[in-house]
Order: structure tokens, then C-alpha cells, then sequence
């Protein structure tokens, strides 16, 4: 009975102009009629619905204003004004007429209902699922020249390249594109597991060095400033996943998009133990999973620099993932570290969503 139910949902959302988002991108470009948008405006999908950036409808001549008193975003255009109370929900048209569809606010940004803004103002739209550069949310008034199919084919190469761009994925560790790498030199993907502490975040700094960052939702939850320092200086971020990888990567995602806005598809696993489990999600889901082939975590004590060259010394390779622990003893030697792993000829670079040993 489970399965049927199960089954018969999915039968729903494909056959639904707003069909949940592809499994191999949580990137959804926005489109209006042939023009791709930056990928600093990005679709939303929760619970079941989709929301764009009560902006983009400028582009059709339909404006916006926020009232900040009343938690209140205006649409409106020559013939029409809609109201959005992000803080109750309501939403009203000039006539008092009430729907129920609401608007959300992300950040500072309000992000409105894209089926119910179009029917209101005679727009449509359509779900673009793209081919591993995200996915496109097409907002058209008839005057695009291209079908999706067609848009799709020729924004392709744009897309590729924004979102490289977006998610540091650029980097490839054999061809190098451009930092310098190439397929002698020794490479280390170089990550980390939990919040960094501020002297952390220093020290990279000083160093010159990027990283990626795994952290679940709670992590995301207690200390989103040091998340929004960890994007703003360049860094990656993934989630980190346990035994439950599907919820897990789902609420972490989630979180980071509401309080950093950023999308991620980079996932790892905690511990060994559950490396096969998230490997098997990862795959299932179209994300990159992550692994390490240098244990710095060591149950989450952190590493040394004598503890490192220990694992240099029996785990040498051309291409290496290195993922320490956030605490005291990774924060007391991680200047030692970069240092050692300089010394022996390391090329050091972010681990991004090609990264996988």
C-alpha cells in the first residue's frame, strides 16, 4: 500500500507544470522569454511550489515595492496590483479579493509564487530540467523566439559557465583550467568537518588557501554568520551526512539556502561507517558525494602535523581529498599543515563537486 501511495505521488509531480526539482542539479537558473538570469536570482521550491524573486517580474513591466511596517510586497502594473503579507500569509488583490497563495521572504529578498503570479497577470511559464548545470524556471509573455527544447540547446554553454562559476566547480585537478595544475604535480583536495572557528577562517586567509566545509543543518542552524564568512571568502560548502543521508542533505540544503543563500551538491559522509550509504544516496540523487582518502578527522580529535606525515607516509598519490575536523588541536595546527603540505610539493585546492577519489 506504501508503494502504491509512494508511486502514484511521483506520477503526480511529473505530470505537474511544476514538477519538483531534477535530481542532478539543486541550481534552477531563471529564464525570461530568452534571457538566462544571473544565478544571483535562483528559483525556490517549498512544498510542492515554486518562488522566484518578486523582481524578476520587472522584465514584463510589472513592479514591486516593500512596505517594511507592514511586512507587506506589492506587484503591480498598469491594470493590476497584487499584496503579499509575508508575515500572516495573506495575499489580496486592490479589490480585497483574498487567495491562497502567499509569498515568503529569504533573507531580505520576498519570493512570490510563480503559477500564481503568472495566471494573474497573463504570464506563463515553464520547468526547464536541465543536463547537469541546474535546471531552468522559463518566465515568458509570448514574445520568446525559442522553444524550451531550443532555449535549453543554446543556453547550455552559458549555463555551464555560470554555474561553474557559482559553485567553484571550475577546478579540475588533472587539465587544471587555468590554476596551474597539471597531472604531475601532487594534489590536495583539501576540506573540512564542522563550524571553523574564526582563528581558522584567519589562518586560511593568511595562508591563501581555500577549502570546503561539511556541516548538517544544525551546524547551518547555530552560527549562520560564520556560514556567510565561509561563502563570502570563497570557501565551499557541502552537507554532512549520517545514517539518514536523504533528510539530512534535504534540511541542511534547506537551511543553507534561507540563511546563506547558496545551493550546494557536494555531500560526505561523518565516518567511515556510513560512507557506502551516502555514496548510494549520492548516486541515486545526482549529487557529488565527496569521500576522503586522508582520514584528518581521527574521530574528531583534528590532526598534527606529525599525525599528517604519517599519513603522507603511507598513503602517497598524484591526487589526494584531505578532510580534517573543526576543533581546537586542527585550529593550534592547521598553519603547520599548509606549511608541510607545501613543502612536500602539494598543490592545495577547495574540494568542489568533481571531486571524488
Amino acid at each position: 500500500m506504501k508503494k502504491a501511495l509512494t508511486l502514484l505521488l511521483a506520477l503526480v509531480l511529473l505530470l505537474s507544470p511544476g514538477a519538483a526539482l531534477a535530481a542532478d542539479s539543486s541550481v534552477c537558473f531563471i529564464a525570461i522569454n530568452d534571457n538566462l538570469l544571473q544565478l544571483s536570482s535562483q528559483a525556490y521550491s517549498q512544498s510542492g511550489q515554486y518562488y522566484v524573486p518578486v523582481s524578476v517580474f520587472s522584465e514584463f513591466r510589472i513592479y514591486n515595492d516593500y512596505h517594511s511596517a507592514i511586512s507587506t510586497a506589492r506587484l503591480y502594473s498598469a491594470t493590476k496590483q497584487m499584496f503579499f503579507n509575508v508575515a500572516t500569509g495573506e495575499t489580496y488583490d486592490s479589490e480585497n479579493n483574498f487567495y491562497t497563495s502567499s509569498a515568503i521572504m529569504l533573507g531580505s529578498t520576498v519570493y512570490v509564487p510563480v503559477d500564481f503570479v503568472c495566471r494573474q497577470f497573463g504570464l506563463s511559464w515553464s520547468y526547464i530540467r536541465g543536463s547537469g548545470y541546474g535546471d531552468v524556471c522559463r518566465i515568458t509573455n509570448g514574445a520568446a523566439s525559442l522553444t524550451d527544447s531550443q532555449f535549453l540547446a543554446a543556453a547550455r554553454p552559458l549555463m555551464a559557465s555560470r554555474y561553474n562559476e557559482y559553485t567553484g566547480s571550475a577546478l579540475n585537478p588533472v587539465q587544471g583550467s587555468g590554476t596551474g595544475v597539471s597531472s604531475g604535480d601532487n594534489v590536495v583536495f583539501l576540506s573540512f568537518q564542522g563550524l571553523p572557528s574564526a582563528e581558522l577562517l584567519n589562518t586560511l586567509s593568511i595562508y591563501g588557501v581555500r577549502a570546503a566545509f561539511f556541516l548538517t543543518s544544525t551546524d547551518i542552524a547555530a552560527n549562520p554568520d560564520t556560514v556567510r564568512r565561509i561563502v563570502g571568502e570563497g570557501h565551499n560548502i557541502g552537507v554532512l551526512c549520517y545514517d539518514a543521508p536523504g533528510s539530512m542533505y534535504e534540511a541542511a540544503a534547506d537551511a543553507l539556502w534561507s540563511r546563506a543563500r547558496v545551493a550546494t551538491v557536494m555531500l560526505a559522509s561523518a565516518s567511515r561507517e556510513y560512507d557506502a550509504i551516502c555514496r548510494q544516496y549520492a548516486a541515486e540523487s545526482g549529487l557529488a558525494y565527496c569521500g576522503m582518502t586522508l582520514d584528518g578527522v581521527r574521530g574528531g580529535s583534528g590532526l598534527t602535523v606529525a599525525a599528517l606525515e604519517d599519513l603522507l607516509a603511507s598513503s602517497r598519490a598524484n591526487i589526494m581529498y584531505l578532510r580534517i575536523q573543526c576543533c581546537s588541536n586542527t585550529d593550534a595546527n592547521i598553519g603547520g599543515i599548509i606549511s608541510a603540505l607545501r613543502a612536500d610539493g602539494s598543490v592545495i585546492l577547495a574540494a568542489c563537486e568533481t571531486s571524488e577519489p
